[in-house]
């Protein structure tokens, strides 16, 4: 966030604006800070004049760097910090302010711009902590939706059918196709949709505008019908989300967060990781056609967000009995899935390699079990025609996910084992053998890559239960890596230094003193929002033959270099697994699309890979390489990546 230089420059300005108008009106200048964090806030203030500075930090490791961050640049007579959330805040004679403040100045939000709590802390502010006529930074928030249709985004929340499989489709339950999904935001990178992806139906909307000023009343919750039109023909599927803030009272600074074809300057756009856009989808889809009327419904509470449309003729300038409330998802699977797990089974290319793969080894006679959690490869195995399939799930929300899917579908000869790898008897079988193990490689507490081969553990547990010639899918896994220049993510690992001539040197050394001390090399991240240009080609750190017993394995160390192919900056190294499920067929939980050295990384957007932000940048040229050490502990499972 400090690396944001658009949204530094512009408090900077809105304050010294606010500051320059009270002594303009012959008042001093009292400014409270809400949830300073580093003091940036609050040192602005001292620098643009303010008379009394008084800052509050709730978390008390972050005051105590803000103390030293404030110190460090010689305003510790200036600026008064209070460790303690503002709520708690007292004002008066032997109290935390010795007045209310007259000016406020606060950076309280998120991509919702709403779910931190702005709500109250503006409320709370302007009832206890403020003079009536004060001047509040920012003055005030403008909230945008746009109503949209798209398959690609909808895949991550609309659960589809998984078709040519024999002579019929595996369809989707009732219960989950008419289930609108959660109402909890899916917050994205917009610009990286392509545009051919999406279909406008709407323009950008303003939906609530929130007056921070103290002019007129916060609302707690509200309800807005904006009446529109259909600029295209389609369906209202979902909705984009976005804001922006008028920085002072008279609207010459703006700060927005639209996406590129929304934003006022479009060519001078900051990147940001800390607000983005949201994503929305509507419980109930609608078609409309072009230039047709119907309203978009809007909501908020004090934390969160949901829309729906209707059609004019049916809808209610009032509140609507029934849609007023939070949306919940009633079905279980939006609850057991995230989105990315969503997107996966709706993936079209995944799911066809899974099927030409099990097409190859399914037969009447076929004994198949399932490793993982949440999959839907018991129901192709099914589809298919193996004579029984099992599958192990140990969690009972997603076995009632499972179980609609097979009730559904008819299937007879699919088995949910409620139990772990290491419990399972002959009994539970059925007294068969086991002649097909399959596993799509995803666990939900997974968090990197290889995180997923616990499947390989499990199957060590089950090998008194599998015939002498068990076909094991995927055969084979494979670690990769490729080195890459990240065009914006590197920044968030990045020192700050200074910005707005304020020194933050104490912050970097806070955070690197602990991320040295609790943050993992290698962290997820799904990158296919993050654009980065490879350096080299993709090279295979490890691989795995998931056919023998992991039991039976050695421990495992290699040194191997990743050579530089072209001049750049080198900031980041991606990881990811790739599957061998049969001779002919592979799964790539990274790169979709074959790297080109120079151009830019295509990854799966239903997976998340991994990555090392570099602490220090290397100029990379070819010739040049890095060289990385991989080690596998078979008896702990520990896979651990370090740069040598």
């Amino acid at each position: 966030m400090l690396h944001d230089e658009e949204r530094n420059r512009k408090y900077h300005t809105a304050l010294r604006k606010a500051i320059e108008a009270m002594h303009k009106s012959g008042r001093a200048a009292h400014v409270l800070d809400i949830g300073t964090g580093t003091g940036l806030l609050s040192m602005m203030a001292v620098r643009c004049g303010a008379d009394s500075v008084t800052a509050c930090e709730a978390f008390e490791p972050v005051a105590a760097c803000a103390k030293e961050v404030i110190a460090a640049n010689g305003f510790s007579d200036n600026i008064h910090l209070i460790s303690k959330r503002s709520t708690d805040v007292t004002v008066g004679k032997g109290n935390d302010m010795k007045q209310k403040a007259n000016i406020l100045v606060t950076e309280v939000f998120d991509t919702e711009l709403i779910g931190e709590g702005a709500i109250g802390t503006f409320h709370h502010a302007h009832k206890h902590l403020l003079e009536k006529d004060c001047i509040v930074v920012p003055t005030a928030a403008n909230m945008y939706a746009q109503v949209v249709q798209s398959s690609l985004i909808s895949r991550w929340n609309k659960l589809e059918p998984i078709k040519n499989i024999c002579a019929s489709d595996i369809v989707v339950p009732d219960n989950v196709n008419k289930c609108g999904g959660s109402a909890a935001v899916h917050d994205i990178q917009l610009d990286q949709i392509p545009a051919e992806s999406f279909r406008p139906i709407t323009d950008p909307l303003v939906v609530f505008k929130f007056d921070y000023s103290g002019k007129t009343p916060i609302l707690f919750q509200e309800h807005a019908v904006i009446e529109t039109a259909a600029k295209n023909a389609g369906t209202s599927q979902l909705v984009f989300m976005w804001w922006d803030l008028q920085m002072d009272v008279d609207g010459e600074v703006m700060l927005s967060c639209a996406p590129r074809w929304a934003h006022p300057e479009p060519s001078n756009m900051q990147w940001r990781d800390h607000w983005m856009q949201a994503v929305y989808y509507l419980p109930t889809e609608m078609p409309v056609l072009q230039d047709e009327q119907f309203q978009l419904h809007a909501y908020h509470d004090e934390y969160s967000l949901w829309f729906t449309t209707k059609n004019t003729a049916n809808g209610s300038k009032g509140c609507v009995k029934g849609q007023d409330e939070r949306p919940i998802c009633t079905c279980g699977a939006h609850v057991v899935c995230s989105r990315m797990r969503i997107g996966m089974h709706n993936d079209k290319l995944r799911r066809q390699a899974w099927v030409s793969a099990l097409s190859k080894v399914i037969l009447p006679s076929s004994v198949c079990l399932c490793l993982g959690q949440g999959s839907l490869l018991p129901l192709i195995a099914a589809s298919l025609g193996a004579k029984q399939v099992f599958t192990l799930e140990d969690s009972a929300m997603s076995r009632r996910v499972t179980e609609s899917f097979i009730d559904t579908n008819g299937f007879k000869n699919v088995k949910i084992i409620n139990k772990r790898a290491d419990t399972v008897t002959k009994e539970d079988l059925d007294n068969h053998k086991i002649d097909v193990v399959i596993s799509e490689q995803f666990f939900h507490t997974s968090v990197l890559p290889w995180d997923n081969l616990y499947s390989w553990y499990a199957l060590a547990h089950l090998a008194t239960h599998l015939t002498a010639d068990v076909t094991v899918m995927p055969r084979l896994a494979r670690i990769k890596a490729v080195a890459v220049c990240f065009r914006d993510l590197w920044k968030i690992r990045a020192p700050v230094g200074s910005t707005e001539g304020f020194n933050l040197q104490k912050f970097d050394q806070l955070v690197t003193g602990s991320a040295t001390i609790s943050d993992a090399l290698i962290e997820p991240q799904p990158l296919w929002e993050y654009p980065g240009t490879a350096l080299s080609q993709p090279l295979t750190l490890m691989e795995f033959d998931l056919t023998k017993p992991v039991t039976e394995q050695t421990d495992m160390q290699y040194v191997q270099e990743l050579l530089f192919e072209c001049t750049g900056s080198c900031n980041g190294i991606a990881f990811w697994m790739e599957y061998d499920v049969c001779d002919e067929t592979s799964i790539s939980t990274g790169l979709t699309q074959t790297a080109k050295v120079g151009e830019l990384c295509v990854w799966d957007r239903y997976s998340q890979q991994g990555v090392h932000l570099m602490k220090e940048p290397r100029q990379a040229h070819p010739a040049s390489s890095i060289k990385l050490q991989i080690e596998f502990k078979p008896n702990t499972g520990i896979i651990s990546v370090t740069l040598v």
